[in-house]
């Protein structure tokens, strides 16, 4: 491709049906100074449906499914049929525009002409009269100007798609971004929107998926599915440790949840997977990025919890992002002296209890669970009450005791994931 002509539009449209000729206030120049900054092509045609007033479709076929805007405001059938013209203009298919377009400017990069920009009548609608729209023309113009500049921007970063999610996500990872703006605009030339905030997931491979064998084969199956992942989910991905795959995904409409269909995805590909809560203000999404990966620290470390389905440890991972000291106090006041006992004494003071909490305070199924009688575990328990001051027979007693618990787990998690940092 000849990039140094990547703005030529050409100047044949299709047969002007006429459309809405209010006057856009601002100049259609703009769309192209987006673009370059990293807009998307749903940003360009929102912009010109709402100046021109009506539909408006981007379709560029290397790029996936026509861009429309209003959401909804043509249907299936009219859809299909700018897309299949799409494709047939960049063929070099003399064809005739279908009923929905009203006016249309080819995408051309260089020489080769990769799609359409076209003003459109609401499914349901006659296209209007034919009638002469100067600057209906010159908005679509300009759009199809900012369309090539994204198509080349897609181009030029494609080679280096993966590199560039891996550096977006070590920020992210490494805690808040210096150059917030900086970043939204490399994601958005990765295609990705995170102005509206986001939502983190991590994944973890088992530990024994290495090597050869059929392990070696379901780890191969994952890599398959992280590249195709990487090209179709919409998603900021990488694998940034060894078996520890990283994803980012942009917060959307109601009713929808791409972090909730990637995390699907990659639990059918094995792994054991993490979502984070979303974070509507984006210059958080470094918090997301830590929920999750505490959330999949405590679901694979040495005292795994289901940690994705009790939302305390989301609640008490809120007070370690907010105030570190604090949940430390909480571990240091209820669970810390338990652990210390039994370092000094050899006993099991605290496996007794985080047993017992395991069992809603059953001291029979306590028992059976330790394979221990139940005098034993009562006299534990009463010791737990002598060391901490805290007794797991009474509601206030033990609910302190759980969250202590809980806090001295995030920790430990917390500590992992630094040590393993460290050593990568």
């Amino acid at each position: 491709m000849q990039r140094a002509r990547a703005l030529e539009t050409s100047q044949q449209s299709v047969p002007d049906r006429g459309a809405d000729a209010s006057a856009p206030r601002s100049t259609p120049l703009t769309l192209v100074a987006g673009a370059v900054a990293g807009g998307d092509l749903q940003s360009v045609a929102t912009t010109v449906a709402e100046a021109l007033g009506c539909p408006v479709a981007i379709a560029i076929p290397a790029l996936g499914e026509p861009v429309i805007c209003p959401a909804g405001a043509l249907g299936d059938a009219a859809a299909a049929a700018i897309a299949a013209h799409a494709a047939a203009i960049g063929e070099g298919r003399a064809v005739t525009a279908p009923d929905p377009i009203v006016e249309a400017v080819t995408v051309r990069i260089g020489d080769q002409i990769v799609g359409i920009v076209a003003a459109a009548a609401r499914a349901g609608n006659a296209p209007p009269l034919r009638e002469p729209v100067p600057e209906r023309h010159a908005w679509l113009e300009a759009a199809a100007a900012a369309a090539s500049v994204t198509a080349l921007l897609r181009e030029a970063d494609a080679a280096g798609t993966q590199s560039s999610a891996e550096v977006l996500l070590a920020e992210l990872a490494a805690g808040p971004v210096e150059d917030l703006p900086g970043f939204l605009v490399r994601a958005r030339r990765l295609g990705l929107d995170f102005s509206a905030g986001a939502s983190a997931i991590s994944a973890r491979t088992p530990a024994g998926d290495t090597g050869n064998g059929g392990g070696g084969e379901r780890q191969a199956d994952r890599h398959r599915l992280l590249d195709e992942l990487r090209t179709g989910a919409g998603a900021l991905i990488a694998e940034l440790r060894a078996g520890r795959v990283l994803a980012v995904t942009p917060v959307t409409g109601e009713g929808s949840d791409p972090a909730g269909q990637l995390a699907i995805r990659l639990r059918q590909g094995g792994m054991t997977v993490a979502v984070s809560a979303p974070r509507r203000d984006p210059a958080l999404l470094h918090e997301a990025v830590r929920e999750a990966e505490l959330l999949a620290e405590l679901g694979t470390g040495p005292d795994a919890q289901p940690a994705g389905q009790d939302e305390t440890y989301r609640l008490l991972i809120g007070v370690l992002l907010r105030d570190a000291a604090e949940l430390r106090q909480l571990r240091d006041t209820t669970i810390t002296p338990l652990s210390d006992y039994d370092d000094r004494h050899d006993t099991d003071l605290l496996a007794t209890l985080s047993a017992f909490l395991a069992h809603d305070g059953s001291t029979t199924e306590t028992a059976d669970a330790m394979r221990l009688h139940r005098h034993t575990v009562g006299y534990r328990l009463s010791r737990v009450h002598e060391v901490s001051g805290l007794s797991p027979y009474e509601s206030d007693g033990r609910e302190r005791l759980s969250l202590g618990i809980k806090a001295h787990h995030i920790l430990d998690a917390e500590q992992r994931l630094h040590e393993a940092t460290l050593n990568q």
